[in-house]
């Protein structure tokens, strides 16, 4: 692993762990200004736009990996002309995204205009403006986010990032101090991106000195360019109604202030997520040129099993660790009235731990261009989740919710692809899960203790300092028992690397 992308996995965890201290503090903070109310009303909104953005990161995904192939074969001339036509592609969205906007603010206007109050439907109208015209300007910038990574500036992209999440939350909380409205957190987010690409845009063209030239667009390469990002659209769209249509379902079905019970839960495996994807967000570049190699796909698949173990170790640290201290958590974090929040967390990330620790694959199949067979079973898979959503939220409410996106996700990432990876892809499954089912099941031994030691010796209520004792110490013995019983030479070399490195550095 070279210096940027070890770099660049490090300040990942570091800006998930800000991230994480970050929405400690700042979702209560939204929730005691904005009111359920509102706050519900914002998640649904941003729910609904959700399913717009796909657009353009399938598009990013189909651009970034011609553009990537073109770095590996060291063709200049190629990785020119995918910018040029890259561009001209969004440009041509970005003029579509403007109409799209009127035709899905008066949709959404007719979709709520039963459950919402005039007031609410004229703000999440001005929201949704705000989304769009905000989603025009990250269309147009797109193709220098695709230079950054594909040159693998992840350090770059890194700390923008960790400087993105520390001013956020600061300027919305001062905003919604003196107007407390969902669109005022919008306004603020909308104008930080803003600033976020025009540094973007600054970085490329002043400290890469890489200009996107304008060039006759190629269409061998924009066919190229847009056969995969349809294929990839598709599982994109697959992917929002797992994560999004449950809180506009919900929206609908109950009240704005249950939809803000149910995003307490979302924004915990949500985080979830972040835990997961960081290791193998900085492999995509590493991907392409390791395919196109002597003996590539076995290259690839011996990678795919060590981030996937590295990944485990990670994931399975929170999974555990909220399992263990979650109840306590969500009080002190939310208060009291979020309760099912915990058993929505828990029923999505438990099935959601074979995905993430899996997400390598992604790009692997984005590579060989084989992205089609995913995206086809989890839009059919999501399709089905809308119905049995419905139908098990009737009958148990919003855990129902949940438990029908688990199960889905169970039968997608857990049963159909791995069968695929193994028998279509040609990664080694078998050998992953052997090399991966130590970590599982010490994870599953530790959090057993746990939570017989934790029922032994604690009793409500439970104090802050408390909590966080029991979270350090949990921490500690998790991570003594995985590198003495779990990791093997390598991963510990690696960590003992890295953590001389991070003492030469504080020298």
């Amino acid at each position: 692993m070279n210096t940027e992308r070890r770099t660049g996995v490090v300040l990942s965890y570091i800006q998930v762990i800000l991230n994480v201290l970050v929405n400690i503090i700042y979702v209560p903070v939204l929730l005691h200004y904005l009111g359920q109310s509102e706050y519900g009303l914002y998640q649904i909104v941003g729910s609904f736009f959700s399913y717009v953005t796909v657009f353009e990161s399938c598009m990013s995904a189909g651009v970034l990996r011609n553009y990537c192939n073109a770095l590996g074969k060291q063709d200049e001339q190629l990785a020119r002309e995918i910018l040029s036509t890259a561009r001209s592609i969004y440009r041509l969205m970005a003029a579509g995204m403007t109409g799209l906007g009127v035709v899905v603010i008066l949709g959404f206007r007719a979709f709520y205009a039963s459950s919402f109050t005039g007031a609410e439907l004229q703000e999440s109208t001005i929201i949704l403006g705000m989304l769009f015209c905000n989603m025009v300007a990250t269309l147009l910038s797109s193709v220098y986010l695709t230079v950054i990574t594909g040159q693998e500036r992840f350090v770059f992209l890194k700390i923008s990032g960790i400087l993105l999440q520390t001013v956020q939350p600061l300027l919305v909380i001062l905003c919604v101090m003196r107007l407390p409205y969902a669109m005022s957190v919008t306004a603020v987010i909308a104008g930080l991106n803003l600033v976020n690409i025009l540094f973007r845009w600054w970085y490329v063209q002043c400290r890469l000195e890489i200009r996107i030239p304008t060039l006759k667009p190629n269409s061998k390469v924009a066919k190229e360019i847009l056969t995969l990002s349809s294929a990839i659209l598709i599982g994109c769209i697959a992917d929002q109604i797992f994560w999004k249509t449950d809180q506009v379902i919900l929206g609908k079905m109950f009240s704005t202030a249950v939809v803000a019970v149910y995003s307490v839960g979302a924004q915990i495996y949500m985080i979830y997520m972040q835990f997961g994807t960081q290791i193998a967000g900085v492999f995509y570049p590493r991907v392409s040129v390791l395919y196109q190699e002597e003996n590539g796909l076995q290259k690839v698949s011996d990678l795919f099993i060590r981030v996937g173990r590295a990944t485990f170790f990670v994931i399975l640290l929170v999974l555990s660790g909220f399992i263990i201290f979650g109840r306590e958590f969500l009080l002190v974090w939310v208060g009291e009235g979020y309760e099912a929040a915990y058993w929505v967390a828990i029923i999505v990330m438990l099935p959601f731990s074979v995905d993430l620790a899996q997400n390598l694959g992604l790009c692997i199949l984005q590579v060989k261009g084989q992205y089609g067979f995913r995206a086809k079973i989890y839009l059919l898979s999501a399709l089905l989740n809308i119905i049995t959503t419905v139908l098990f939220a009737r009958r148990i409410g919003i855990t129902g919710a949940a438990l029908s996106t688990g199960i889905s996700m169970f039968l997608t990432s857990g049963l159909i692809m791995n069968w695929f990876f193994q028998k279509r892809v040609g990664l080694n499954m078998i050998k992953f899960w052997k090399t991966t089912i130590g970590i599982i099941s010490l994870a599953v031994l530790l959090t057993g203790a746990a939570c017989f030691i934790k029922g032994m010796i604690w009793h409500d209520p439970v104090s802050v300092i408390q909590l966080g004792l029991g979270i350090l110490l949990y921490t500690i013995v998790y991570g003594a028992v995985m590198f003495l019983f779990a990791a093997d030479p390598a991963e510990r070399e690696l960590l003992q690397r890295l953590l001389k490195t991070r003492r030469k550095s504080r020298l």
